[in-house]
């Protein structure tokens, strides 16, 4: 018997808006840590099992992830901690510490989880301090500090999949609170608040530590996106103070085992890699392999320095503006610059900085467009229901999709035999443009789902095209597969599921089967939306044909068990 929503016509109204004032980093990201010891540095710090319970004071605790090896005390076993106070946190195999934000410790099975909630302008001071460490000039931190602002405010929640906003190593922002000096504090402060704006949306202000000479445009580096202030231009300032030159060789055994290592297996025997093209901006788009078995094997230099680089080294291969030549069995790479090249040359500012240009004149350079503000313009407001929130600029013509996601919801729940248990945020982009410019996605792709959030294109553009309904189908039956998922089920295998559960009366068109190790990396980075389509219809089918042969119940259960 279905219970009446005797709430269901009852809505709470509150203005927020798309700006983060505190943000939740992950440290020790890179460490994994299996034990840690927490100490008072002034007083005694508390720690507490849930943000509600009951709070114990400390001078000193030890925890390990075996509780044998704990210390007597009451948090030995505990899943999650909550700490308060001035703290310093040490783990086995790392740096120490020291802060006194609010700290939150989760036992998981391999590792603890270190979370630190800290405001926005001193996260901002700590990862200027990591990241401009060699800058001599006040212009170029200034500059540096609205960048890493900006990417903090337009990323916010990077890792929200994972429950928290940033990790503190490069794939978000490395951060050093312990390294951080007057004139760190001074360049925040002096740009308090300031972010960069691109028609009002925070831009994507990614940064670099040297671009050789010219910078990249964003789709050199990320295919999914294609800001117009991320472009290929000559930058005359990087070269000034002498071009970053470097030399790295590799014997083939070395190539060989960190590609293997990345997951990806070269021809066997090969004898040379070649350039195979370029970007627009000179840099290494794709290398060959040549006169192995098979042939001829093709990869994105961007694959292949990040293989290399975490096998052997991050400054092996420093950029993709090399050249490459095969001699005596060795592979000699000579190139120039650091890193991807897209956005601010941190090289090139500097030299801006020296010449006595402003912190403003820097940004202009470097993203042509953009224009410097203190808060957003799109302001956001949430309405609830019994099962859902929505979150919309205009929530009085949006909160018509409530009463269609309850009802979808519930048919989901009823054809796979487990239901949610947490409310999903339905956020409804008043435009294309918004959605593409947040998310991060393509205007081709209606909704995509993170964590507990389904972020969906404007409700008139869906039903424009008769998708609504469909589209909210599959984002549902996303978030209940997530919810059973155990860690390591791969992409095609849970995106499939989605896909076959959200229309499994739809005839089969002839697909191209592939390894599962490509498939799934073109549905993590297609490079086209047709790319895109077949790999969707490639994992739809698996599905399928498993289901026939096994029975739903039986593959539904393999979310939780593996795949056998």
């Amino acid at each position: 018997m279905r219970i009446a929503r005797i709430f269901a016509s009852f809505f709470l109204l509150v203005p927020t808006t798309v700006w983060a004032q505190d943000v939740q980093v992950r440290i020790f990201a890179a460490l994994a840590p299996q034990s840690i010891t927490i100490t008072a540095t002034q007083g005694e710090f508390r720690w507490r099992e849930c943000p509600a319970c009951a709070d114990h004071a400390e001078y000193r605790l030890s925890i390990d992830l075996s509780p044998e090896k704990t210390a007597a005390s009451e948090a030995a076993d505990k899943r999650n901690l909550y700490f308060t106070g001035n703290y310093q946190i040490i783990p086995a195999n790392g740096p120490a510490f020291s802060a006194d934000f609010p700290l939150h410790i989760e036992r998981r099975e391999t590792e603890f989880v270190v979370l630190v909630s800290m405001p926005m302008e001193q996260y901002v001071q700590a990862v200027l301090a990591a990241e401009s460490g060699a800058s001599k000039n006040d212009e170029s931190l200034k500059a540096m500090a609205v960048a890493i602002r900006t990417y903090a405010t337009r990323f916010h929640g990077q890792h929200v999949q994972d429950g928290f906003d940033f990790c503190d190593t490069t794939h978000c922002q490395t951060m050093k609170l312990s390294s951080v000096d007057a004139r760190n504090r001074a360049a925040v402060k002096a740009t308090q608040n300031e972010i960069l704006f691109y028609q009002e949306v925070p831009a994507e202000t990614f940064y670099h530590a040297n671009c050789g000479g010219t910078t990249a445009a964003a789709s050199e580096a990320w295919a999914r996106v294609s800001e117009p202030y991320l472009i290929v231009h000559s930058d005359s300032f990087c070269p000034i103070p002498g071009e970053l030159k470097w030399e790295s060789v590799f014997s083939a055994d070395e190539i060989n085992q960190a590609l293997h290592v990345a997951g990806i297996s070269p021809p066997q025997e090969w004898r040379s890699i070649e350039v195979e093209s370029r970007t627009a901006s000179g840099r290494v788009g794709r290398l060959q392999f040549l006169g192995g078995t098979p042939a001829r094997f093709s990869m994105s230099a961007s694959s292949f320095r990040f293989a290399v680089d975490r096998a052997l080294g991050w400054n092996k291969i420093r950029s993709d503006l090399y050249e490459i030549r095969n001699a005596g069995g060795k592979v000699l790479i000579s190139g120039k610059g650091s890193g991807h090249g897209v956005g601010l040359c941190q090289a090139g500012g500097e030299e801006m900085a020296r010449e006595g240009k402003t912190y403003r004149e820097i940004l202009n350079f470097y993203y042509p467009g953009t224009h410097l503000g203190t808060s957003p313009i799109q302001k956001w407001q949430s309405r609830s229901d019994e099962r859902f929130e929505l979150l919309s600029p205009n929530p009085d013509t949006d909160a018509q999709i409530l009463p269609i996601a309850d009802r979808i919801l519930t048919e989901n729940e009823n054809a796979i035999g487990w239901k949610l248990t947490f409310r999903p945020r339905l956020q409804v982009f008043p435009s294309i443009e918004q959605y593409r410019d947040e998310t991060g996605e393509p205007g081709w792709i209606a909704a995509s789902t993170r964590a507990h959030t389904i972020r969906l294109q404007p409700i008139a553009q869906l039903r424009s095209k008769s998708v609504l309904e469909s589209t909210l189908r599959h984002e549902l039956y996303h978030l209940l597969i997530e919810a059973k998922a155990r860690a390591g089920i791969p992409l095609w295998f849970r995106e499939g599921l989605a896909l076959y559960l959200a229309s499994p009366e739809t005839p089969e068109s002839s697909v191209a089967d592939m390894a599962e190790q490509q498939l799934e990396m073109q549905l993590l980075h297609p490079a086209s939306r047709e790319e895109m389509e077949r790999a969707y219809a490639l994992a739809r089918w698996k599905i399928r044909s498993l289901i026939q042969q096994f029975g739903k119940q039986k593959v539904l259960s393999w979310l939780s068990v593996g795949i056998p």
